[in-house]
């Protein structure tokens, strides 16, 4: 019997204690709006999908590009191997050489990363219509765009890329492969 009593004791000390913790902690976390989500989710598929509304073209990305890129890639995109700093432009040359201009499949691939990850000393800091600037700018030192044409949501998404004819899209053959038949 009382051993019954020093479990219920204990029991209901552990209780308490859980309780009185419980009310110690702060209320972290909150529901997410949808607004919320947006902010936070960058994400741009090939396809387009999750571009922002913006525009900017070469002439004004030309700009932007001087003062927040040209240090690193250098004036004329060349880049810096000494700094392994990757050529924005250029031919396709064997080796790990490869520009940007002509390795990447997808516009919306160079908008995405340079939206998430440049400029390194100051990521994310660029607004969307700078972005669509500097990406229209490296397109056009490759020769993909015109200087005046404007980049969007829309226009960015019909770049045909050189690498799009020889790149293999696994994630779209696996999509492809497991499709769930429609009901």
């Amino acid at each position: 019997m009382h051993s019954d009593f020093t479990v219920s004791v204990v029991f209901s000390s552990l209780l308490f204690a859980v309780a009185a913790h419980g009310a110690e902690t702060p209320d972290l976390g909150r529901e997410l709006s949808n607004q919320d989500v947006a902010a936070i989710s960058t994400t741009v598929f090939p396809d387009g999908t999750g571009l922002p509304s913006g525009s900017g073209n070469a002439i004004s990305g030309a700009v932007i590009y001087k003062t927040q890129c040209a240090h690193c890639h250098g004036a004329d995109g060349a880049g810096n191997r000494q700094y392994h700093v990757p050529s924005l432009v250029g031919e396709p040359k064997h080796g790990s050489d490869w520009s940007m201009g002509y390795s990447w499949p997808y516009a919306t691939s160079v908008f995405d990363y340079i939206r998430r990850a440049m400029p390194p000393y100051n990521v994310k800091q660029l607004s969307d219509d700078e972005v669509y600037a500097v990406t229209a700018y490296i397109l056009e030192m490759n020769k993909l765009v015109s200087a005046e044409e404007i980049m969007d949501q829309n226009s960015l998404p019909q770049v045909e890329m050189p690498a799009s004819q020889y790149f293999r899209n696994k994630w779209e053959e696996e999509e492809q492969h497991y499709r769930l038949p429609e009901y």
